[in-house]
């Protein structure tokens, strides 16, 4: 599993306004967990901030442990095995087992959150560093690093061989799953945890289309960690006071030129008519986008095929990537269904991407 840029937005957030807070991290699992490898958690003194460990008891237990911690700022590791009985409801009965770290001051790392958020602002990826000295179970010391490609070399050989080695191949395979690593030091008295964290930049949600799907969509889109941008060629429908949520916005044909589409990116269709779609898709339709979705009815999407296959503005493989009709087919009727129709799609093909990369 790849971890999310979003709760480091966030933990940097609270960290330049001075606000408390606790930050979980799954360190290592084994079986069936509710979390994988680097999923995280803010927590503060009401409670869950932001993320997910997990949910059910376990993050219950975390919760009051964090917010224990919140005030001792002593730092802790800890072991949960997911083998209880259903009948009995204060157990978890997931069937693996999870190692949660809880650093209770990331204040003391605000240098490198800062170093990370700045990273994926330009787009550049980059590995987490989390070096765990748990030689005194009671003090746990966490030291982290902010590693991308231009500085991969600061701490070569300090670490050992096998740290090397997998930051080299996650460096230049930035989809590659977190990796935790167990090293002792007998000379030193020394078990230091190693996880590795591929932390990306977020992907962008290219809204093309600014009416009532795009603005249903929008907040959306926004909540599952995309990178928002919304055009129309209608600069009355293409306005930022209509869409808080979004990065960017953006109004004309000509716009559709300050567009960069990666494989990155997903591009959903739903302007006011088909010439407009039809002018969106011409464009992008020979792109390296992650997804492309068209909004219309079969009636719709069949003449368009034809029209873009006829005129080569399209091979039969580049159509045959297009989701068209855009959406799951959950039998939406409204706006509110359709958009989230369209969202569970995003989510099928950004998760299906994740794991064929993993």
């Amino acid at each position: 599993m790849k971890s999310s840029s979003c709760i480091y937005h966030r933990l940097s957030d609270l960290l330049e306004t001075h606000q408390q807070c606790v930050l979980a991290t799954v360190i290592s699992t084994q079986g069936s967990t509710p979390q994988k490898t680097g999923s995280s958690a803010l927590i503060g003194a009401t409670g869950l901030l932001a993320g997910t460990i997990g949910g059910g008891i376990t993050e219950m237990k975390i919760i009051q442990e964090a917010q224990i911690r919140l005030k001792s700022k002593e730092s802790g590791l800890f072991s949960f095995e997911l083998h209880g009985k259903i009948e009995n409801g204060s157990e978890s009965i997931c069937g693996g087992s999870m190692q949660i770290l809880l650093d209770a001051n990331p204040l003391l790392h605000h240098t490198v959150f800062r170093q990370l958020t700045e990273s994926l602002k330009n787009g550049i990826s980059g590995i987490l560093m989390h070096r765990i000295d748990q030689s005194d179970p009671e003090n746990i010391e966490i030291t982290r690093y902010w590693i991308t490609k231009e500085n991969d070399s600061f701490f070569s050989g300090e670490l050992g061989k096998a740290v090397d080695l997998a930051v080299t191949k996650m460096l230049h395979h930035p989809d590659a799953s977190c990796q935790t690593i167990s090293m002792a030091t007998p000379e030193l008295q020394r078990n230091d945890l190693i996880l590795l964290e591929n932390i990306l930049p977020k992907p962008k949600l290219i809204i093309a289309g600014a009416g009532h799907i795009g603005q249903s969509l929008a907040p959306i889109g926004k909540s599952l960690g995309f990178s928002v941008t919304v055009w129309d060629d209608r600069p009355e429908y293409a306005d930022q006071s209509k869409f808080p949520e979004a990065d960017t916005v953006l109004s004309g044909m000509e716009s559709l030129d300050k567009i960069a589409i990666h494989n990155d990116t997903y591009l959903v269709i739903v302007s006011h008519g088909h010439k407009s779609d039809a002018g969106v898709l011409k464009k992008f339709i020979g792109s390296d986008a992650a997804y492309i979705g068209m909004i219309g009815s079969l009636a719709k999407v069949a003449q368009m095929k034809n029209s873009f296959l006829e005129n080569g503005w399209a091979t039969p493989e580049q159509w045959n990537r297009i989701f068209a009709p855009v959406g799951l087919d959950i039998g939406a009727q409204t706006v509110e269904e359709i958009a989230v129709s369209i969202a569970a799609q995003l989510i099928k093909v950004r998760n299906r991407k994740l794991v064929n990369h993993e």
